[in-house]
């Protein structure tokens, strides 16, 4: 697995990473809930969010870009969030993760193929 990495914004591609947690604004419907941190290591599930809320397993969540408010939603597969993940400016890949609240799958797409991650 690669060591260093950044995530950014599909839309307008701010840096959404720091060297331990993803921050993104949260939604549910058109309902803006806060701010989440996730953890920037590819198969970890842990996440902190301020205000804190409580998600229902297998409500839907919107995740948002901090800058632009653009929402993450794969427009392929709906159920997840798409994110870049620049290791530099000619390395990239696609992250998708799962909107549904307690689903703890990810999927990193490469030029090699699909890797995918699970939680417990």
């Amino acid at each position: 697995m690669i060591q260093k990495y950044d995530f950014h914004c599909t839309s307008c591609h701010h840096k959404l990473s720091d060297d331990k947690h993803i921050k993104l604004t949260t939604k549910r419907g058109d309902e803006k809930l806060g701010l989440i941190k996730l953890s920037t290591s590819v198969g970890q599930y842990d996440y902190f969010h301020e205000p804190a809320v409580e998600f229902e397993p297998g409500e839907m969540i919107t995740f948002c870009c901090t800058e632009c408010d653009a929402s993450l939603n794969s427009k392929e597969f709906p159920n997840y969030a798409l994110l870049k993940m620049k290791v530099n400016e000619d390395i990239q890949f696609e992250v998708l993760f799962s909107r549904k609240a307690g689903v703890q799958k990810t999927y990193l797409v490469t030029e090699d193929g699909i890797e995918t991650y699970t939680g417990t």
